[in-house]
């Protein structure tokens, strides 16, 4: 009996932490645009950075297409990049284009025999202007109404979506800031796009944006239409053009691989590794200042003035650790780790009191979920036996 008692208040206990812990994680959410360009209702999939409602910040978009079937992935990758601190915080805009896929991303075809194609006569095709022109007159608007967005945006596709991406660098440059192609179908119209591009190029008339042109061990089209845009732009080297294959990745893999590289590609200026930024304030402050202007963005990152701080507390610089803490709290009023930091300095300098002020400032910010509370509360009961 006594068994059975015991077996039951663990079930209990059990059930109860389970009910404790159990918390809903959302990446994001859907919303439905209506178009008048296109005639019908546009499903897109959003996702917003951490702490968005509370920070106030503006920041860059990211547009792409196939949100159906690359959203999630594209939020994971982007959500890992910002927390290693490879890329800044992004709004992301999924476009859902499974239901007229071919015809929103694929321009008119002039080639007279390819229209001859079964395929094509039984296909709708070429509306890649109809979709730009939504893209650029109520897509874009609309989500610069409704979120606080940066004056940067870069445009992402795969396949369709990669010749997609290159249309409208060819045909709009000046709508995005940069682009991603992963495995673009370059062959489309017998290369119709790239040969565009060419005569742009040869007369000096296409904008110099960051291009991040990426494919997987596909042959055939895919593969000869991408080294011919490859060679167009290497023969030119003042264009930012990045290009990276990956030959044990397919067609659809090579979405995975492409997306990451390619957002650090694009987004190469913002990383300051900690040996850089250990070097001191003045660096971290021309860092900040030049990745404001490249990205048109308000804020910086959290973690520079961190590890400044942090390499000179280990060096028992302490004044000058100090210094970087609480400029970083200037920036960033509600970082409990550099609450937590500037303690354990003052804690160093045997400045007990200013230590037990900015331990408990720590606490009230950090979460009672953060797996670092226990870590905070206890630096405050082992102060007390040191005053």
């Amino acid at each position: 009996m006594m068994i059975r008692i015991f077996c039951l208040l663990l079930l209990l206990t059990i059930c109860s932490i389970n009910a404790t812990v159990a918390k809903e994680i959302t990446i994001g959410k859907s919303e439905t645009l209506h178009s008048a360009i296109l005639n019908e209702q546009r499903g897109l999939l959003v996702s917003l950075p951490k702490g968005y409602d509370k920070s106030g910040y503006s920041y860059p978009v990211i547009y792409f297409t196939d949100a159906d079937a690359h959203f999630e992935l594209m939020v994971s990758t982007v959500n890992f990049l910002i927390q290693s601190d490879i890329i800044p915080p992004l709004i992301l805009i999924g476009i859902q284009t499974s239901s007229n896929r071919t015809r929103d991303l694929t321009p008119k075809i002039f080639n007279e025999e390819d229209k001859k194609h079964p395929w094509f006569q039984s296909t709708e095709y070429g509306g890649a202007n109809k979709f730009l022109a939504f893209i650029e007159q109520e897509l874009i608007p609309h989500v610069d109404k409704k979120y606080r967005t940066a004056d940067f945006k870069i445009f992402s596709g795969h396949s369709f979506g990669g010749l997609f991406s290159i249309y409208t660098y060819v045909n709009k440059p000046n709508l995005f800031d940069g682009f991603m192609a992963i495995s673009p179908s370059l062959g489309w119209d017998n290369e119709r796009i790239v040969n565009e591009a060419k005569e742009l190029i040869k007369n000096n008339s296409l904008p110099k944006k960051p291009l991040f042109l990426s494919k997987g061990s596909e042959q055939g089209t895919i593969a000869t239409s991408y080294t011919s845009i490859i060679n167009l732009f290497e023969k030119d080297t003042t264009y930012p053009m990045i290009a990276q294959e990956f030959p044990d990745e397919n067609h659809l893999t090579v979405v995975f691989d492409a997306q990451f590289h390619g957002l650090k590609a694009i987004f190469m200026e913002w990383e300051l590794p900690f040996l850089e930024s250990a070097k001191g304030l003045k660096l971290v402050e021309t860092h900040s200042k030049k990745v404001k202007e490249a990205f048109k963005i308000n804020f910086t990152s959290e973690n520079w003035l961190i590890n400044l701080g942090n390499s000179l507390y280990y060096k028992k610089s302490y004044d000058s650790a100090i210094e970087a803490y609480e400029y970083n709290l200037k920036l960033f009023p509600s970082h409990a780790y550099s609450y937590f930091q500037l303690a354990k300095t003052y804690e160093a300098k045997k400045e007990y009191k200013l230590a037990r002020v900015n331990y408990i400032k720590a606490n009230e910010l950090v979460p009672v979920s953060s797996p670092f509370k226990s870590t905070y509360e206890l630096a405050i009961q082992n102060l007390t036996s040191k005053e």
